[in-house]
């Protein structure tokens, strides 16, 4: 193999490389991959659209206060979804807080 096609396969290599970083663009925020993702109270009462509505409408929040209160707001709407379904306000909490309320052992 001579220099000149050493030289092309290695700035081929190069280029698809970094395909991927430039076809992200530059006018998009970096994604952050540990970011960790919300469990959302009573998630079981809901429909997959209605919880893809919900983080959106989280992701969409400014500042922390807002975000409480839209916490707050549909924690208040799923537990009245709960009790005209007949069911415990209770069953609204993740299985592990539910244990360490109750004073059991968390898997």
């Amino acid at each position: 193999m001579n220099k000149l096609t050493a030289v092309v396969c290695g700035l081929a290599m190069v280029a698809l490389w970094t395909l991927p970083a430039r076809a992200q663009g530059t006018d998009q925020a970096p994604a952050t991959a540990a970011e960790p993702r919300e469990l959302i109270y009573c998630a079981d009462l809901m429909t997959p659209a209605e919880r893809e509505a919900y983080r959106a409408r989280m992701r969409a929040t400014r500042s922390p206060p807002e975000r409480a209160a839209l916490r707050q707001s549909h924690r208040d709407d799923m537990q009245a979804r709960a009790r005209a379904r007949g069911l415990d306000v209770m069953q609204c909490e993740p299985l592990r807080q539910r244990q360490r309320l109750r004073g059991g052992a968390a898997p």
